[in-house]
């Protein structure tokens, strides 16, 4: 359904890739459990172009991190998603 979140979210600094998960699979509607780091986007059941707003409103909200539609389609997992955003704005868990 694309972006249903309503948190007041301030820009993080750091996040925990675990809770990046929960927090990404709450935008765009995953099932947390279906998704890990190297999991594929396009092969997720509800992925579609309002996914793609979704993560980019995510990254946005999240990390200050302005996003295209065209850098979200040409991701292939959550990794290549970290590394855009920008692997500095991630810990291990």
């Amino acid at each position: 359904m694309g972006c249903s979140n309503n948190k007041d979210l301030t820009k993080i600094l750091v996040m925990k890739k675990s809770e990046f998960i929960k927090e990404i699979s709450e935008y765009c509607e995953f099932e947390v459990s279906d998704i890990q780091m190297d999991t594929e986007l396009r092969s997720m059941e509800n992925y579609n172009s309002l996914t793609i707003l979704s993560i980019i409103a995510f990254a946005d909200e999240n990390f200050g991190k302005r996003l295209s539609a065209q850098q979200i389609h040409s991701l292939t997992d959550m990794n290549s998603l970290v590394r855009l955003i920008g692997i500095n704005k991630f810990e291990n868990d």
